[in-house]
């Protein structure tokens, strides 16, 4: 697999691919235990009613679309982690 800027992505062999639109009680439940019930941003602990499901690399910037791509992060991290995407997508379009 390779990246919005062609450089090879790693994938873990573990990985299961996830839905498009949904995600699965399942899915939901497999990354919070592997976080702790943890932010991957900032370790606090995360509510139920105001967690955050990302992707790390997002698809648009060749991110796979697996599990093992999947964070749960606070309100916080979410909003810091997508002002980051934005700015990484906007200086690729600007080159």
């Amino acid at each position: 697999m390779t990246s919005w800027q062609g450089t090879p992505v790693a994938v873990n062999p573990d990985d299961t691919p996830i839905g498009d639109a949904y995600l699965t009680h399942e899915a939901v439940r497999a990354v919070l235990e592997r976080q702790d019930n943890r932010c991957a941003g900032c370790s606090a602990v995360l509510d139920a009613g105001s967690t955050y499901f990302d992707l790390r690399l997002p698809v648009i910037c060749g991110g796979p679309h697996t599990l093992g791509n999947l964070a749960a992060l606070c309100p916080s991290c979410h909003r810091n982690h997508m002002r980051r995407i934005r700015k990484q997508f906007a200086d690729h379009r600007n080159k």
